[in-house]
């Protein structure tokens, strides 16, 4: 249902070894989603887990003749907005997994005379329908593959399970029931998902970046120590930093246009379990989202290149980025409110204006420069008092 593999090459990966992505791209969408409503509808799935099964009485019939289409429309549209997602987006959209399974089981309901007759349709074969009406041999109408002769379009109940006394009929009630909480399970992994990237992930990359630069492997194990620890006395598992359902780790040769490289295939089950090897990947080679200090989006930074804004253009002004305009910002309140850059910077003024004016030559402006820039640090930290710092720069 939300299977897909992913194939790591350096600062790359490939979803199901074809459409390339850089690192950190996938999670930076994810982190500019809102989820509004996420919780609303799990809450919803929670609830669907619990009325969805079996009559097992006939008063509870009528229940569940009204629950069954009300659900199906629901997953459906679950359905269609996880394909709004990356790598959701780029997968043929398939019909409703929950009308399958009753579909699998249409021999516990009643059928009119005008139900469905349809064609199988092979998933193994064909990845979408388009590909199936490719092929001339086959015909071009078709619905989905189910075990019965007819598609269900009502879910009237024939009988309740305290009337079935057919061990054959119980063990597929059973059966039955077991593929519905399993449909659901998996719905509530992942809305809880996508309320973990607002939760976890977005307070654990503010708490990452608060330092404004790439950290060290140590310093990552001690903000991840830190943050896992209040996590840990939170009660909903979206709000742990941990990944959801399973993940398996090979090596393959993925054969690129002109080369073959060796890559990491991972296997996963759930978008969660994406998105955590995505994160820590991240970590390590230093491409990581972040959010613009100037625009309020995130963007992927770069290994070897720390910056607090985005290269996107800024509005009303193409010809300048968020960058561009970021870092003169943050210069200029470095200067109202800092007096060690503000003497920093007067002082540049100056040595810059004595070298036009050719009273230092190249070489001794940039000495100076290089001093200057040592003295600034040292007085930032504390290292040299402020009065001596002054006497030295206006040198």
């Amino acid at each position: 249902m939300t299977e897909f593999d992913a194939f790591y090459y350096d600062e790359k990966f490939y979803i199901n070894g074809t459409k390339e992505y850089t690192l950190g791209s996938i999670l930076e969408k994810y982190l500019q989603k809102s989820f509004k409503g996420a919780e609303d509808k799990l809450s919803a799935c929670k609830e669907y887990l619990r009325l969805l099964r079996y009559p097992e009485t006939r008063g509870q019939i009528v229940d569940c003749e009204i629950i069954y289409p009300e659900a199906i429309a629901f997953f459906d549209r679950a359905e269609e907005y996880l394909h709004t997602l990356p790598p959701y987006n780029t997968f043929p959209l398939r019909d409703s997994g929950l009308y399958d399974i009753f579909n699998q089981h249409s021999v516990f309901f009643k059928f009119d005379d005008n139900e469905i007759e349809h064609e199988w349709f092979d998933y193994d074969k064909y990845d979408s329908y388009d590909d199936y009406n490719e092929d001339e041999n086959e015909y071009a109408d078709h619905e989905p593959n189910y075990f019965h002769d007819r598609m269900l379009t009502s879910f009237r109940i024939a009988e309740p399970l305290d009337e079935i006394s057919d061990p054959d009929q119980v063990d597929e009630i059973i059966e039955f029931n077991a593929q519905l909480k399993s449909f659901i399970c998996h719905y509530i992994t992942i809305f809880e998902d996508l309320l973990r990237v607002k939760r976890a992930y977005e307070p654990f990359l503010e708490k990452i970046h608060s330092r404004e630069e790439f950290l060290t492997n140590e310093e990552i194990a001690e903000v991840l120590d830190e943050f896992n620890t209040e996590a840990n006395k939170k009660l909903n598992n979206y709000d742990k930093l941990i990944p959801s359902g399973t993940m398996t780790l090979t090596y393959k040769v993925l054969k690129r246009k002109k080369t073959s490289v060796l890559c990491e295939n991972y296997h996963f089950s759930t978008i969660g379990g994406f998105l955590y090897i995505e994160l820590f990947k991240g970590l390590q080679n230093r491409y990581l989202p972040r959010k613009c200090d100037l625009c309020g989006r995130y963007f992927v930074l770069e290994r070897g290149f720390y910056s607090n804004y985005c290269k996107r253009p800024v509005k009303g002004q193409p010809d300048k980025t968020c960058r561009d305009l970021g870092h003169r910002k943050r210069f200029n309140d470095k200067l109202k409110t800092d007096p060690i850059w503000s003497v920093y910077h007067k002082a540049y003024k100056a040595h810059y204006a004595r070298y036009l004016k050719k009273k230092m030559t190249q070489a001794e402006f940039q000495k100076w420069a290089d001093y200057a820039i040592e003295m600034r640090t040292k007085a930032l930290d504390g290292e040299v008092e402020y009065d001596e710092y002054v006497r030295d720069m206006k040198k």
